[in-house]
């Protein structure tokens, strides 16, 4: 397992002096590996490194691109950033390997930036200092949080890309936004959710690169909705907006059963005003939000967890797939899922045994492992199958 080579690798570089370097790295590595002050929580659990301390050569340490399949090159730029010479020439270096499997993302965070040269003309940089064309002021605490989460879906999204080889988004042209790599499927009730929706649809076009699927625009009367998901599923995510009439209409539950059924991503953002008859037992075991007061803010968080679920299954999925090749046994079939196991797994565990013979069926999922209270609701249905993660795999 010492072996592994990870799907992607992130390297965050800044300049020591840019004061606010280390705040939006942690930030970053919080995102994409786990809470740096909860390390034991659950993450996507990606590899982030850090590059400003400078080295005899007054430049940050080299990168090593072959330790993973991909890698992200985060440049957050500033004015320090920008005036150094060795900096600047660390950073031509590093964007002569630019290639499909690595690429380079520059952040500016200064005015100068985009006159930095080092072979980044060509790329398309996020612009950190300015949302919805208001000019940000990084000392303002409120401003520096609007300017990290704008960078954290701007990564997100891109490092979804990456791992989909999809091409850079410098190259996308107006057309390609049909087949955007990330696919939003917005399931709402109409009675009380169709509003927020709509909103919510409108904020993604006005303002990301990213296609939104929404069943009163593109699913004729009658169109059969599990036909369309079968076709997007593969580069889909279900965002539920879970409001008081949800789990009353058939065709809501029926959404979220397809999409477990493909182990799509899937967010609930809930929305319950006065509550529900039943709720709906299948709407668990996946990340939720909630409607924020301040329109624009909560639509961010939403489109920022929904794309963290797109890059954790995509990113687990392969993890874990290595995993599972590398502990191949004769005497074992392992067989991946990319979130915690529930009860929902056993309509696929029924099918796995089918051709098991007399070998012993495993589950890897990601880390960290289930509370021993649930493995013992799993056990009780089957002792014969193992849930495991990698830190537990033992073979």
């Amino acid at each position: 397992m010492s072996n592994i080579k990870y799907p992607l690798n992130i390297y965050v570089i800044w300049h020591p002096n840019f004061g606010f370097g280390k705040k939006i790295a942690e930030e970053l590595y919080s995102t994409f590996c786990r809470d740096y002050q909860n390390p034991l929580s659950r993450g996507i659990g990606i590899p982030v490194y850090f590059r400003y301390i400078k080295l005899e050569d007054d430049k940050p340490l080299e990168i090593d691109l072959s330790n993973a399949e991909k890698n992200a090159i985060v440049l957050l730029i500033d004015e320090e950033y920008v005036l150094d010479e060795k900096f600047r020439s660390y950073t031509e270096n590093l964007s002569k390997n630019i290639s499909d499997d690595n690429r380079i993302f520059p952040v500016s965070l200064c005015n100068k930036a985009y006159s930095i040269g080092c072979g980044l003309s060509t790329l398309q940089f996020t612009d950190g200092i300015k949302l919805f064309d208001k000019n940000l002021d990084l000392q303002i605490e409120k401003d520096l949080e609007k300017s990290i989460k704008k960078i954290k879906t701007e990564l997100l999204h891109d490092c979804s890309r990456l791992i989909l080889n999809f091409h850079p988004k410098q190259k996308d042209k107006e057309h390609h936004r049909i087949g955007s790599p990330v696919k939003l499927f917005l399931s709402h009730a109409k009675k009380d959710g169709e509003n927020t929706t709509i909103k919510f649809k409108q904020f993604i076009e006005n303002n990301l690169k990213l296609d939104v699927f929404f069943d009163t625009v593109d699913i004729a009367n009658g169109y059969d909705f599990a036909e369309q998901f079968e076709q997007e599923i593969k580069h889909s995510a279900l965002v539920v907006f879970h409001t008081d009439e949800y789990s009353n209409r058939e065709w809501c539950r029926r959404e979220i059963l397809i999409a477990k059924k493909h182990k799509s991503p899937i967010v609930v953002v809930h929305n319950i005003l006065n509550g529900e008859k039943r709720a709906f037992p299948y709407l668990g075991n996946m990340p939720t939000t909630v409607i924020d007061k301040k329109e624009v803010v909560g639509f961010y968080k939403i489109v920022n967890l929904t794309l963290y679920q797109v890059l954790n299954n995509l990113y687990q999925n392969r993890l874990l797939e290595s995993y599972s090749n590398m502990n191949a046994d004769k005497n074992n079939i392992i067989k991946v899922i990319t979130s915690p196991p529930e009860l929902f797994n056993f309509l696929d565990i029924k099918t796995y045994k089918e051709d098991l013979g007399d070998k012993k069926l495993i589950i890897l999922y990601p880390d960290p492992p289930l509370g021993l209270e649930e493995l013992s609701i799993l056990k009780e249905l089957d002792e014969n199958v193992e849930f495991t993660t990698p830190i537990n795999l033992n073979l």
